[in-house]
């Protein structure tokens, strides 16, 4: 058997024999217990015990079946693995949208929430942005598309609110915020708690974080539509939006006066 071969079958058993591994996590116990607990036969209890001795992944002691410190290893990684595959599948209706080169590590989906433009409400995803901005001291993002709720949105909180706000916007967006609300725009820019990068990049998603009260990744489709916001406030999230914001705007350009 070649290495290879070797590591594929021990991969094969631990997600085979996943419900072994998890029950075993618990302190050693006998096969019988093993059958009544995972309600299977006693054939296939003695088939599994083997595949997994014959792995190193429990042992035989005067107590029953334990797992050895390779089995533990092993079931925490694989416990880990379907946590991250649940939280990409939760998200998958999102993150589908999203260029298949998008900055998007599990870190971003992991305990996040999806929420969906749909037809019967498909400002639904407005409404919890507005929610993030409103309640932060400042923000941080990137911006491809601008839709007048965002103007309305941010020209309050700058001038009204004193929110502080760091923003990469596609050199579009500048343009038409500039020709189609220039008063409010130039507003917003005077209060000097608005900073602005222009980048000729094309943006994979919108992103609006906060330090400590978590991000949205705002999703788009092709045509610019608003497709829905994934919601995270985890300390990984928010460390993988400093880095993805942090990577475009030192990438960006000051934005010029005119």
């Amino acid at each position: 058997m070649t290495k290879d071969t070797e590591l594929h079958d021990v991969i094969r058993t631990v997600v085979k024999r996943a419900a072994f591994l998890d029950r075993l996590t618990d302190g050693p116990t006998s096969k019988r217990d093993l059958r009544d607990e995972l309600d299977l036969s006693r054939s296939t209890v003695y088939k599994a015990v083997r595949e997994l001795e014959a792995h190193g992944l429990v042992a035989e002691t005067d107590e029953g079946t334990r797992l050895t410190l390779v089995g533990r290893l092993l079931a925490d990684r694989y416990r880990e693995f379907e946590t991250h595959v649940t939280g990409v599948s939760d998200n998958e209706s999102l993150l589908s949208v999203l260029p298949d080169d998008a900055p998007v590590t599990t870190d971003l989906v992991l305990g996040a929430e999806t929420v969906l433009a749909e037809r019967h409400a498909p400002t639904r995803p407005v409404a919890h942005i507005e929610e993030l901005v409103r309640s932060a001291d400042s923000v941080f993002g990137v911006v491809p598309v601008v839709l007048p709720q965002y103007v309305d949105l941010f020209h309050e909180e700058l001038v009204s609110e004193g929110l502080t706000a760091d923003l990469v916007m596609e050199a579009p967006v500048v343009e038409y915020l500039r020709e189609e609300h220039a008063d409010r725009f130039e507003e917003a820019l005077a209060t000097g708690r608005l900073s602005i990068r222009r980048t000729d990049e094309t943006l994979p998603f919108g992103l609006i974080a906060t330090e400590n009260e978590g991000l949205v990744l705002i999703g788009y489709e092709e045509g610019g539509e608003l497709r829905g916001i994934l919601l995270n406030d985890t300390q990984a999230a928010l460390d993988w939006g400093e880095r993805v914001f942090r990577s475009y705007w030192d990438r960006a350009d000051e934005l010029e006066s005119e």
